[in-house]
């Protein structure tokens, strides 16, 4: 299992970035994990990466902001009616929308929290080394989108919780650390949360940014 950031607000040398999140999961399916702002970006970070963006299996959207839905056009293009799941309140031309309301399975060993709020979902994915959870935004709290996929999946504890979390209070990452083995804070996490972390729970931290590739 491969996690590839294909965009995050921090860049690395060769890659391009905006303020966003998209990740590239591959294992026993490929799929995109929100698509940025720009397609332009996903276009020259995959290419540099030596991945494609072609050939998916089917793709997620957390939330409806545009800096996480921004490169789907572009998705579409390259992979004409793949389906997307995202919750409710709009619609990507040449994908089809799927709208996620509960919680559950959307694949064999893939999970959604189901929209809470109405507004975001989070995934979780059956890996080798056991529950990855992946999140955009955060703005339901991303322990209860943990935990929430935590009930759905049957797993105690996960592996990685990854993504934006909303700048994070410390009390919440705190809890965050008790539910999961490591714990990678990207985009709106703010680099505060990022120092607590790396201070105080050094062993657990995993840095990320643009051009990041996790093995799992």
């Amino acid at each position: 299992m491969r996690l590839t950031v294909l965009n995050d607000n921090t860049r690395a040398k060769g890659l391009i970035n905006d303020w966003g999140w998209s990740v590239l999961a591959e294992g026993n399916y490929r799929f995109l994990f929100d698509a940025d702002t720009r397609g332009e970006v996903l276009a020259h970070n995959s290419k540099v990466l030596g991945t494609s963006l072609r050939n998916l299996d089917f793709a997620v959207l957390s939330h409806w902001h545009y800096d996480h839905y921004g490169g789907f056009p572009l998705i579409a293009q390259l992979n004409p009616g793949l389906r997307l799941y995202a919750p409710p309140g709009g619609t990507i031309e040449g994908l089809t929308v799927f709208e996620v309301i509960d919680a559950g399975e959307i694949a064999e060993g893939v999970w959604t929290s189901g929209a809470l709020n109405g507004f975001e979902h989070a995934i979780a994915i059956e890996t080798p080394s056991g529950l990855v959870i992946i999140v955009g935004c955060s703005h339901p709290g991303v322990d209860r989108l943990t935990e929430t996929l935590l009930d759905v999946s049957g797993y105690e504890k996960a592996h990685l919780v990854i993504g934006g979390f909303h700048y994070p209070s410390r009390r919440t990452l705190d809890k965050l650390t008790r539910m999961t083995e490591f714990i990678a804070p990207a985009h709106c996490s703010g680099d505060e949360a990022k120092v607590y972390m790396r201070k105080n729970y050094p062993r657990k931290f995993v840095e990320v940014k643009t051009g990041t590739i996790i093995e799992l």
